[in-house]
């Protein structure tokens, strides 16, 4: 992060100078480093994919989890339509194929049972990432 986007804490806060924004000053760096990163252009995560769009040097993703969820692009063996005639489009995600069948299968029913079986084909756990449940007391 540059210096001019600070201004001197003890005079009032940290106040962003990107331009044209209004906001408030914030109370800590960390406020003003949360705002920049969802306000402005700043993209700091890269998927690790080489000549993957959204790697290091393309458009990046704002917020880690964004990037990770992206991971299933490259790394899903995708859910299959079973409305699609044709059956060449996989989506990554189940809520891919979900809003795909809302849009254009309108007809269908969202429990309907070919859907129904086709989401329940989970793939592997693919991230290690820290999963969060509350532990029983």
């Amino acid at each position: 992060m540059s210096i001019d986007i600070v201004s001197n804490p003890q005079i009032g806060g940290f106040q962003c100078r990107h331009p044209g924004c209004a906001a408030q000053p914030f109370q800590n760096l960390h406020l003003l480093n949360s705002h920049l990163s969802i306000y402005h252009d700043n993209r700091p995560h890269y998927c690790p994919v080489k000549g993957c769009p959204r790697s290091e040097g393309g458009k990046g993703f704002k917020r880690k989890n964004e990037m990770i969820r992206h991971g299933l692009v490259h790394d899903s063996p995708g859910y299959l339509c079973p409305f699609c005639p044709d059956r060449e489009h996989r989506y990554p995600r189940p809520d891919n194929l979900q809003r795909h069948v809302r849009v254009h299968h309108a007809d269908k029913d969202k429990d309907d049972p070919q859907l129904r079986e086709v989401l329940a084909q989970r793939p592997e756990r693919l991230s290690k990432g820290r999963r969060r449940g509350g532990g029983t007391t």
